[in-house]
């Protein structure tokens, strides 16, 4: 089997987040990207399963959180804050604590349209990091 298998194959493929999970951090490196792509509609149901098998691999994915947050796409960055980065060990969310401050102190038009803006505040709470 490839490590490349364990990407969903398709919004109900659980059992690909299953086995996902049995691997290691350095196992799944390469496919994070392709991953975390899956994490831009929380609708999906793999995307809510894979807000729970992530986070325990910790610091190697604060480059793609930060991308999901720097991204524009109101909807993954409401993903990432409302259910993924609350999920993350605290050191590791507090990692991308500065890409949530801009967002919530000079948000783009679209993140103050969307809310984005608020929610980056409230995840400060969360996370403890000051707002």
């Amino acid at each position: 089997m490839s490590i490349r298998d364990l990407i969903p194959r398709d919004k109900h493929d659980l059992d690909s987040v299953c086995k996902l999970q049995q691997h290691s951090a350095v196992e799944i490196a390469e496919i994070l990207p392709e991953l975390f792509e899956w994490l831009q509609d929380i609708n999906w149901p793999v995307s809510k399963e894979l807000t729970k098998a992530l986070p325990k691999y910790g610091n190697i994915l604060i480059p793609h959180i930060e991308r999901a947050l720097r991204s524009g796409d109101p909807q993954w960055q409401f993903s990432m804050m409302q259910f993924f980065i609350r999920e993350l060990p605290k050191e590791t969310s507090l990692l991308v604590g500065d890409t949530i401050q801009r967002i919530a102190d000079t948000p783009t038009q679209s993140e103050i349209l969307e809310g984005i803006h608020l929610l980056a505040r409230e995840t400060l709470q969360i996370i403890g990091q000051k707002y």
